[in-house]
């Protein structure tokens, strides 16, 4: 015998969670979201909140950029959206999905996702074991050879032929950054996160990844990266949220900007932390 109050009761849920995941699939201009974050509010157990009512999403094709000052949550947010925590309220939703597939999605922290004890060559060949894919690089969709991985245009752009065979350990921190995105995006993910890819970078690497992202947002994939570093962020994003104070206080479009001088005033909240008196004896000057 059926419950008619219970039946009643699980179709207007049912309603409810379609509506919710209808609302999470769009942007405010009615565009389809890749990324949704939905009210998220977050904290670390017993500990105060670190992030609150945190609402946004990106649709397909969008360079987006998290900023804010150290210890602000950026790192946090990263890790509320890829699925590494769970959020107090709210929910994170990639591609319509709550867990996506990682093939679909390459997210890179600060280590590189990688395994410092194994050979670049093995790591790759880790992933695809891991990911089961038969696609490859994004203009051919063939299977990746790592006895072969000297001939991927993306091995070579990166200029990492004659790393292969080296530990991961092994490499600067440069090459770790390299290796890093190749083993990523050999797999042809059309969604990108990346979590401080600028930190600590020679400039022929910075140049490579300035130049590779750009190349991806022509491509129109979606991509979104969490820094601190604005000359990065003016070179490859199309836009910016800033959190501060455990919230979302600042989301803008970089084509706002008149130039880099009006866009770091923006993005430092006119906080202005030059000519700052350090204490410093006035040497050479008479008092």
């Amino acid at each position: 015998m059926t419950d008619t109050n219970t039946t009643e009761s699980t179709t207007r849920k049912d309603n409810m969670t379609a509506d919710h995941i209808n609302h999470a699939d769009r942007t405010d201009n009615g565009e389809h979201a890749i990324i949704a974050v939905e009210h998220v509010t977050f904290g670390y157990k017993k500990r105060q909140t670190v992030l609150e009512d945190i609402d946004f999403t990106v649709p397909q094709g969008q360079s987006l950029a998290i900023l804010g000052y150290n210890g602000v949550g950026k790192t946090t947010l990263f890790r509320l959206i890829v699925g590494l925590l769970r959020p107090r309220e709210g929910r994170c939703v990639i591609d319509r999905r709550r867990v996506p597939s990682m093939r679909d999605v390459f997210q890179m922290t600060e280590n590189g996702n990688l395994v410092g004890t194994m050979t670049v060559r093995d790591n790759i060949h880790f992933r695809q074991l891991l990911f089961r894919s038969g696609k490859g690089i994004a203009d051919g969709g063939h299977t990746v050879d790592s006895k072969r991985l000297e001939d991927e245009p993306l091995v070579r752009a990166f200029e990492l032929e004659g790393h292969l065979d080296k530990k991961v350990a092994e490499l600067s921190t440069g090459l770790r950054k390299r290796v890093g995105i190749v083993a990523g995006m050999l797999f042809d993910p059309h969604v990108i996160m990346l979590d401080e890819p600028s930190n600590a970078i020679d400039p022929i690497t910075r140049s490579l990844l300035v130049d590779y992202v750009n190349q991806l947002r022509a491509d129109e994939r979606t991509l979104l990266t969490v820094t601190h570093d604005l000359e990065y962020c003016w070179n490859v994003a199309d836009r910016i949220i800033i959190l501060d104070d455990k919230h979302l206080v600042k989301d803008m479009m970089l084509a706002e900007f008149d130039d880099y001088e009006a866009f770091t005033k923006a993005s430092t909240l006119g906080r202005d932390r030059t000519h700052v008196d350090f204490g410093l004896p006035a040497r050479g000057r008479q008092a």
